[in-house]
């Protein structure tokens, strides 16, 4: 990658040139966290596709169900409505007990299966308007997705610029010294040698450091989007307590490859929550047989991640993870 081979020019660089490339140093760093929260925000985006991905085939599936369903329940209704006109004739022109009857049960028929119909055309609208805004919700998660790609790529492009301004005043300034050094280097004549007299000094009195202050966390609003969105979808699935103690796992742990193994709590609903402490880069996490990789930005390293997995769907699971510190601005 490009960006990784300059990064390690960069490198001997600061080796060599430690005095421009230093002073650039915080400013790439910070660049450099910025990127890798741009990647740590796509694979957020690209969860939650797969999360709507998912629903709406659900809801693919409820809508042909919902429609073959009406469309059974419209035959009926005009079988109920044929009978019903044909006790009719039938009892007015004999109005006799069995005929008073049947008319009754037609009646009673009828309106069952008109009541029917309209519920299961209630149930098809309601489907019908939740598959319309998935559909709409997926459109601007594609969306949301092409522009963080688009923010990674000029990002990219940014810290690569940087390396480059970077390296070529280290290069500039190695070349002014290399002639100061030469210039200095040619023959002078050689003061006569002065024996110093050692003065002794006071010792000087250090004033105690001030206590720095502590540096607040900046949180990316678009990470604090993002985790207001997993815990409202969290707090309404469990807060619907219908088959809530549902266990598919009771032994899950989170595996981080070279760490330790931690267990995760059980929430209810098929939801897991663990918290670990996480290292920077790109790390694989592994839970029974699935693996999930992430990217965690240099300025979390060290920091306390929630990880919440999603096993509603075994076929395709969900890691949600972000940083413990983000809850703290929910408040």
């Amino acid at each position: 990658m490009v960006v990784k081979r300059y990064c390690s020019l960069l490198f001997a660089g600061l080796v060599v040139f430690g005095g421009v490339a230093a002073q650039a140093q915080t400013p790439l760093t910070a660049e450099k966290n910025r990127l890798a929260r741009l990647e740590q925000a796509l694979e957020n985006r690209s969860v939650e596709l797969e999360d709507i991905e998912n629903e709406l085939l659900s809801y693919e599936y409820k809508l042909e169900q919902a429609q073959k369903s009406l469309d059974d329940l419209r035959l009926e209704y005009e079988a109920s409505r044929q009978e019903l006109d044909q006790a009719r004739r039938g009892y007015e022109s004999d109005a006799s007990s069995d005929a008073e009857r049947r008319l009754t049960k037609a009646k009673h028929g009828f309106a069952m299966a008109e009541r029917g119909v309209d519920s299961r055309s209630r149930r098809l609208e309601f489907i019908q308007a939740n598959h319309k805004e998935l559909q709409q919700k997926l459109r601007e998660e594609k969306q949301a997705i092409a522009e963080t790609k688009t923010k990674i790529s000029a990002q990219q492009d940014k810290i690569s610029n940087m390396v480059e301004t970077m390296l070529a005043k280290a290069e500039a300034s190695e070349r002014r010294a290399a002639l100061a050094r030469a210039a200095a280097s040619a023959e002078k004549p050689k003061p006569p040698k002065i024996r110093a007299q050692v003065v002794k000094e006071s010792p000087k009195r250090v004033a105690p450091e001030k206590p720095k202050p502590v540096a607040t966390r900046d949180i990316d609003p678009e990470l604090l989007a993002y985790v207001t969105r997993e815990q409202a979808r969290l707090n309404t699935l469990l807060a619907d307590e219908e088959s809530n103690e549902r266990q598919t796992f009771r032994n899950l742990e989170l595996r981080p490859v070279g760490g330790e193994r931690l267990p995760f709590e059980f929430l209810g609903k098929n939801q897991y929550r663990a918290i670990a402490t996480v290292e920077a880069g790109r790390q694989t996490y592994k839970i029974n047989t699935w693996k999930f990789r992430r990217t965690i930005p240099t300025e979390d390293d060290g920091t306390r991640y929630v990880f919440i997995f999603d096993a509603r769907r075994l076929s395709r699971p969900r890691l949600v993870m972000y940083p413990e510190y983000v809850l703290a601005g929910l408040n």
